[in-house]
């Protein structure tokens, strides 16, 4: 019988992983990015808050990944914020009627996501920076980065899942009230 974490490790896991995700990918991913295209594990993330976590308690960590993200990307402020949660909210009303148990339904949501996140992202900072103009091969790098986000996407699902369950079996269990 497999034990389904709790809602307070699964915050935790998921805020803390997201932080050493951001980390990583200003330090140690650098090294795979190729051009504009890069790992994106907080992208799995958000999809994997707006699946597994509840409503309000979901929203606050995926709050803060935005932050954590526009902190370190140093770009508009809010933004990751203002993206990461449409797509938790999208996440949230298709949980309604989806399971993203398996593997290969998680990297098809992750690809689209990433289309989605990548376009909300390219309209807010052409809204907000007049200077910016959008690459012309934009369509070209949206789908090379939703694959390689998708490809991805069971690797960092499965590094989420491995910590989410360590904080579980650390967590206290809850006490039933005895009559």
């Amino acid at each position: 019988m497999k034990h389904e974490a709790g809602r307070w490790p699964r915050a935790l896991g998921t805020s803390a992983m997201g932080l050493l995700m951001a980390v990583l990918g200003t330090t140690a991913f650098t090294w795979w990015a190729v051009g504009p295209l890069r790992l994106e594990p907080l992208i799995v993330l958000v999809v994997s808050a707006g699946y597994r976590l509840p409503l309000v308690l979901g929203f606050v960590v995926v709050m803060f990944l935005g932050y954590v993200a526009d902190l370190i990307s140093g770009g508009v402020m809010g933004l990751s914020m203002v993206v990461f949660t449409l797509i938790y909210v999208i996440c949230q009303l298709a949980r309604l009627k989806l399971d993203i148990a398996s593997w290969p339904f998680q990297m098809l949501s992750v690809g689209v996501l990433t289309v989605l996140a990548h376009l909300l992202t390219a309209g807010g900072v052409t809204l907000t920076v007049p200077s910016y103009v959008p690459p012309a091969n934009l369509p070209l790098l949206l789908v090379a980065q939703a694959l390689i986000n998708a490809l991805t996407a069971p690797l960092f699902f499965g590094l989420n899942e491995a910590l989410v369950n360590m904080l579980a079996r650390l967590w206290p269990a809850q006490r039933k009230a005895t009559p």
